[in-house]
């Protein structure tokens, strides 16, 4: 099918365009209003342009499963040296969506976290450390504890059969890693920086709705707490573990004094 003042170039991009839309719904249509304001090579996308009944009879034929899909990269590839600027930006957006990115490996495992178990602060705060000395002094000054503190309960978790012997174990590989870091990991966390530098750069900073503004006048006086230090963040969490603690500790206070 040919137009007159349409070259087969011209009638392939409005074939392409059908195709996408058809399968992407008509978001994917005004991104490419969009990015393609101005060009003449999508004018068929305007309402008043001659050719715009035919991107839709196109459109509706591709949702429909009449019309023909169109060869997506037949024939030799042109130079792009050949190519103008306006060419090649509209072959890079097609391509985008004719391959979608598929993800072969699955993310890695987060390597630094550990849920809590529900612990007393003290007890927890006796496994962190332990975990912490025996990551910097080695195995040797775990044997040692063991053996000087196997009569003490709170250091039960050493033993393997313990429920709490887990979470030390993970806290100790954490901890060595931190404190003995192997030697590829600053070329990993330089990696991971770059990538996500390139993935920022991706985000239009500019692209934001204001949803309300609030103004405050010279005379008005907002009557607000002043900024949390990190200090006083820490002493309201120790604070409200020894709450915890003492709220677990009454009843079996008033247990024994009934007893008693």
């Amino acid at each position: 099918m040919g137009w007159s003042g349409t070259s087969d170039s011209d009638l392939d991009i409005v074939d392409k365009t059908a195709s996408f839309v058809a399968r992407n719904g008509p978001e994917f249509e005004a991104r490419i209003r969009q990015n393609e304001l101005g060009n003449p090579k999508f004018n068929f996308l305007n309402f008043g342009d001659p050719y715009h009944a035919y991107y839709q009879h196109k459109v509706k034929d591709f949702r429909e499963g009449k019309g023909q899909e169109p060869t997506i990269g037949g024939g030799p590839a042109p130079s792009k040296a050949l190519l103008s600027a306006t060419q090649q930006k509209q072959q890079d957006i097609l391509k985008q969506v004719e391959q979608p990115f598929i993800p072969k490996d699955p993310p890695a495992e987060f390597e630094f976290i550990a849920d809590p178990p529900s612990i007393s602060a003290l007890d927890l705060d006796i496994v962190k450390l332990t975990a912490q000395f025996v990551a910097r002094n080695g195995r040797q000054f775990l044997t040692n504890l063991m053996n000087r503190e196997q009569r003490n309960y709170q250091f039960d978790f050493l033993r393997p059969q313990h429920s709490l012997f887990q979470y030390f174990t993970k806290l100790l590989e954490q901890y060595t890693k931190v404190l003995i870091p192997p030697k590829d990991l600053m070329f990993r966390l330089k990696d991971e920086c770059d990538y996500m530098g390139s993935i920022l750069e991706q985000i239009d900073w500019h692209d934001f709705v204001v949803v309300e503004t609030v103004d405050y006048q010279p005379f008005e006086q907002g009557n607000f707490p002043a900024p949390t230090t990190p200090d006083e963040v820490g002493a309201r969490v120790l604070m409200q573990a020894s709450v915890t603690d003492m709220r677990w500790a009454a009843p079996t206070r008033n247990t024994l004094s009934g007893r008693a």
